[in-house]
């Protein structure tokens, strides 16, 4: 929902899935069934959440799902999925608010709400990292400061900081992975780096350029200079705030609340010259400065493209998506007012997806937008608006879409399309054989799609009840047991689980009122009973 979104990411619910089978290929090796991730005790079947908020693939099989409600996977190219439990395998706790994979290591971060003194808030929960495609985890604190640690050195200069010492509204919204190094991008603890070579290695942090700095250096450290996250009227730096990060061979790039940092990276002597871009100075610059994704495109051709996600700070700035040809000298400014979450590219084809949906081009100027998926085979549709992840996996051509309403993937540039939801099976063991979810049901935030929201209601029908067509029809209502509506009758020929939505409105055609509503799903010849409440 809306109300726990942090930077537009929901926090969702429930879990199903497959089995996985046993072996695998993965980067040519067999991974046999002792891997944590194929192992009942250490995780479980199906996507962690619907909430899909970050999606990358590696080896020949493999894909990792950053979800709200943890880290999932598929071994086979998705024909199964699965999930971690967080407490068997060393992982952060919460939703993961970013995913890195490079090559056999892949890194998360965690967070999670939490209140202080009374105030709902955010929090990093950690940063976790395996170096063998997920099997082994290393789970390390939200990188942050002791109290007294008011310098630090930094390439053999003595550097002054604010100590950053709270986890608290200190989230990690992004990592990278490049020569041996992770780079973390955080909101309170800026821009950190960890070394994978040292044996007992800690988050260092990365002097960025202040907000007024056109370049920064090793060499060129000012007297004043001060890593300081707070804002500038408390003597802070909008431009140490970190929001992404992309990195690889010798160049690292930073988003922040104050523009875009290209770093030349030295790993000899781990110097790294950096030149900052804001919006307001001159030439072609970016559309915005709160830059919240960043990606790297090589086109067909080998030409290199740097794509920036930006979110307006003051009047003068644009939300839009920038890019640039020439290493950041001049930008390129497309899909206007588009809020964008994740930006990925094949070739000459780049994808964004955004709070209106996923775009594609082949020019970045020229754009293309996918509709909301509905499942060829089942009819299922994903009941948003938003792209939040996105993926173009070239092993098999699938495009990959991370919705707030579940897993949307296509082979056929969106022909077809075939989702993955996560909910509870009513076939389970002790479970109801009919329920609503989300539950309460909140229309003007849950799976919005063309201004109306829906929740769904969903069933299980079993080899003793089908017959040559299973009929099944879900009335609605009031709490006076007066009729709300009769949704569309479904007819069935085959067993397992299905769904229906509605959208909250009666058979006139308007939005019901606050309250509790019966629903009666009528099953061949037998009735089952649920609850929903609506609150507007």
């Amino acid at each position: 929902m809306r109300r726990s979104m942090i930077l537009m990411v929901a926090l969702t619910a429930l879990c199903w899935g497959q089995l996985v089978p046993t072996q695998f290929s993965l980067h040519k090796i067999v991974v046999d069934s002792t891997a944590s991730y194929m192992v009942d005790s250490t995780s479980f079947a199906g996507l962690a959440s619907n909430s899909i908020l970050d999606i990358r693939a590696t080896g020949d099989s493999l894909l990792f799902f950053g979800t709200s409600r943890g880290l999932s996977l598929t071994p086979d190219l998705g024909t199964t999925f699965r999930s971690y439990m967080v407490d068997k395998v060393n992982l952060p706790e919460g939703g993961i608010s970013a995913l890195a994979v490079e090559g056999d290591t892949i890194t998360v971060a965690g967070m999670k709400d939490t209140v202080v003194a009374g105030s709902g808030k955010v929090m990093g929960t950690g940063i976790a990292f395996s170096t063998d495609v997920g099997d082994i985890w290393t789970c390390k604190d939200q990188p942050a400061d002791e109290s007294g640690d008011t310098t630090f050195l930094w390439v053999g200069n003595t550097v002054r900081q604010l100590a950053v010492t709270t986890s608290i509204s200190n989230v990690t919204y992004d990592v990278a992975v490049s020569q041996g190094n992770i780079w973390t991008a955080s909101w309170a603890g800026g821009l950190r780096r960890y070394d994978l070579d040292l044996p007992a290695g800690r988050w260092t942090p990365v002097p960025l350029p202040r907000d007024n700095d056109t370049t920064f250096s090793c060499s060129e450290i000012p007297e004043d200079y001060v890593l300081n996250p707070r804002d500038p009227g408390d003597g802070g730096n909008h431009n140490h705030k970190a929001f992404s990060v992309v990195a690889y061979d010798s160049l690292v790039w930073v988003g922040t609340a104050a523009g875009i940092n290209k770093g030349i990276f030295n790993a000899a002597t781990g110097c790294i010259t950096w030149t900052h871009y804001k919006a307001q100075w001159g030439g072609r610059p970016i559309s915005g400065n709160w830059v919240v994704a960043l990606h790297r495109q090589v086109t067909a051709d080998g030409k290199e493209r740097i794509w920036a996600a930006t979110v307006e700070t003051d009047q003068s700035e644009r939300r839009a998506v920038s890019f640039t040809e020439d290493g950041g000298e001049t930008w390129y400014i497309t899909l206007l007012g588009e809020r964008a979450h994740n930006i990925t590219s094949a070739g000459d084809a780049v994808f964004v997806a955004t709070d209106n949906g996923l775009y594609k081009s082949f020019d970045g100027l020229n754009w293309a937008r996918f509709h909301s998926a509905v499942d060829s085979l089942t009819g299922e549709q994903v009941w948003a608006e938003e792209a939040y992840g996105v993926l173009f996996d070239s092993r098999d051509s699938t495009l990959w879409i991370g919705t707030p309403d579940g897993l949307a993937r296509t082979r056929d540039a969106g022909l077809s399309w075939e989702i993955e939801r996560s909910f509870i099976s009513t076939s389970d063991s002790g479970e109801v054989r009919f329920y609503a979810y989300p539950n309460p049901f909140y229309p003007a935030e849950n799976n919005v799609l063309s201004g109306s929201g829906h929740v769904r209601f969903q069933y299980y029908i079993n080899a003793g009840e089908i017959g040559t067509t299973t009929t099944a029809r879900i009335s609605i209502f009031d709490f006076a047991m007066d009729p709300v509506i009769s949704l569309a009758t479904r007819y069935h020929t085959g067993t397992g689980d299905f769904s229906q939505a509605w959208d909250g409105h009666n058979d006139a055609g308007h939005q019901v009122a606050n309250g509790v509503y019966y629903c009666r799903l009528t099953l061949g010849g037998s009735e089952y009973w649920t609850k929903v409440m609506v609150i507007k």
